[in-house]
């Protein structure tokens, strides 16, 4: 079943259902009247308006939404009113006829026909290919760039003219595009560029060089979505890194998506339309086990109900923020509460937006990718390391005790190693703490590009690297590591045109399902390991016990 033929069935599936709800607030309604009206009826019969006004309208009734949130309101200002007064019963029989008429907003000519087909915009043009191009007249800078971007197994290519370029950009495009905005012997600047419709309809992700640091040019650029801007002399270290970080962007993970709400049809309905957008999404409808599930799933984003059975979206939310590690989690409300008020009342509670229902597609989906994105970024400034990239000291060490514990619970096996760059106080003393570096950000950037997907990096001391490989036994981690370590060895580096070359020398701890050990005790195993390797000549690998 077809993306949009599993949204019309669940539409149908409302349709169908439709009947049975309108016929349980009738019968709500029919209390109102009742000689010994309950309070908790008033709520349940709040409760099940606000639900069908979210709902109504997301499966394509608005005008049943509309009269379903008016109706809510009434019912919440009769709650808030006294019961003994004159006026009372007669508002009660006037708002249960107008709870009788709800039917009539789901009568044939307000049901709703085929949805529109909804898929991302056709892609045409040149192929995007996984290449860094890079436009750069000065054939010297260019051939060292391009060098570093080898260097790292960047599938990379130079063009020293615009026209080159433009007759290759015709027939395919680079995932990212490097450019010289001021070609020194053609006169070419951003401006030229926004000109002249080459980038008009680029899929490339662009990143601006440019020997001047000039306000103008940099707000240009940003307007063609510039990724970054460098100032001449580059600094390469730097400019190589961000390249990986927009490619490592463009490759990564779906976003993950936890949906909190009890209406079971509607969080379906969410679901299979963030699934559609190349998203994973959870459903959960047991509130209280958002923690345990968080710890399972963790997600990039929730999405929660606002008034759920026995529990506010607010509470919950405040809840979630009593976690050290979820602080920073973006919450977003999804509501029929209409009243700003009360919406500005819940986001003092711990969310980060909210968005009303009945919500439009594209509007929910491009909420939550931008949400997503953005809380990636915020998360990688709070715990990755500037220099290299790689996971901060502390962020590591929580990452392998999680690992730990969730492996001694499925009796997995998984290893922990530490590097240390050889002699590296010696390459700070004779070529400078510049090029030192350089070479501690090559290390990162070697590391991402020869381990597999699954490993996580941290940069643990100053020249010092911590690895965690999840499944994976001492035999395997060696065999990775170790093509490593040779493929680091081999790197060249350059300083004031002196070319050398730099060791690492690793250590391996395994933890095994059984073993009578703790996280803090395999990081000392694995520095105690390095250790031996270092004595015994540097640049090599030792295992633990081995």
């Amino acid at each position: 079943m077809s993306f949009n033929e599993q949204l019309l069935a669940l539409q149908q599936q409302y349709t169908e259902k439709l009947p049975g709800i309108l016929a349980q607030i009738r019968g709500l309604a029919d209390s109102l009247v009742a000689a010994e009206q309950k309070i908790d009826d008033l709520e349940v019969l709040a409760e099940q308006l606000h639900k069908l006004a979210g709902s109504a309208g997301t499966f394509g009734l608005p005008a049943l939404s509309t009269q379903a949130a008016l109706l809510d309101k009434k019912v919440e200002a009769l709650m808030g009113a006294d019961s003994g007064s004159d006026g009372y019963l007669k508002e009660c029989k006037l708002l249960k006829a107008e709870l009788y008429d709800l039917k009539r907003f789901s009568a044939p000519e307000h049901l709703p026909g085929a949805r529109p087909v909804l898929s991302g915009p056709l892609v045409t043009g040149p192929v995007l290919t996984s290449e860094v191009w890079l436009l750069e007249d000065d054939e010297l800078l260019g051939s060292s760039l391009l060098a570093h971007l080898e260097a790292f197994n960047f599938t990379a290519r130079l063009f020293t003219s615009y026209a080159q370029l433009t007759e290759a950009f015709a027939k395919q495009q680079p995932e990212v595009l490097v450019l010289d905005v001021m070609l020194g012997t053609e006169g070419r600047s951003v401006d030229f560029l926004q000109d002249s419709g080459l980038l008009k309809d680029a899929r490339s992700r662009l990143i601006f060089i440019s020997a001047k640091d000039d306000f103008n040019a940099r707000l240009q650029a940003a307007s063609l979505g510039a990724e970054g801007f460098f100032i001449k002399p580059l600094d390469i270290p730097k400019l190589v890194t961000r390249v990986e970080q927009v490619l490592t962007r463009l490759n990564a993970p779906e976003g993950r998506v936890l949906i909190v709400d009890d209406d079971e049809l509607l969080a379906r309905y969410y679901q299979q339309l963030l699934i559609g957008a190349g998203m994973q999404a959870e459903i959960l409808q047991e509130p209280e086990r958002i923690v345990e599930v968080l710890e399972q799933k963790y997600p990039d984003l929730v999405l929660m109900d606002l008034q759920m059975p026995g529990i506010s979206g607010q509470n919950l939310a405040a809840v979630v923020r009593q976690y050290q590690q979820w602080v920073g989690l973006p919450i977003v409300y999804l509501s029929a509460e209409h009243d700003p008020h009360q919406q500005l009342k819940a986001l003092k509670q711990g969310a980060d937006d909210f968005l009303t229902k009945p919500v439009d597609d594209a509007h929910l989906i491009t909420a939550v990718k931008s949400r997503v994105v953005r809380s990636r970024q915020l998360l990688e400034l709070m715990t990755k390391d500037s220099l290299t990239g790689l996971l901060k000291h502390a962020t590591i060490k929580d990452v392998i005790n999680r690992e730990w514990s969730m492996a001694k619970r499925k009796g997995e096996t998984f290893c922990v190693a530490m590097l240390d760059i050889d002699f590296f106080k010696q390459v700070n003393d004779r070529y400078g703490h510049a090029t030192g570096d350089e070479v501690i950000a090559s290390v990162a950037t070697l590391l991402r590009q020869r381990l597999r997907a699954t490993d996580i990096l941290g940069r643990y001391g100053g020249e010092e690297f911590a690895v965690l490989m999840a499944n994976c036994d001492a035999a395997a981690a060696k065999a990775v590591l170790e093509d490593f370590r040779q493929r680091f060895q081999d790197l060249q580096f350059s300083s004031e045109g002196t070319k050398f070359s730099v060791t690492i020398s690793i250590g391996v701890a395994e933890y095994r399902p059984g073993m009578d050990v703790d996280a803090e005790t395999l990081l000392v195993n694995a520095d105690k390991a390095l250790y031996e390797a270092k004595t015994a000549g540097r640049n090599r690998l030792s295992v633990y016990g081995n």
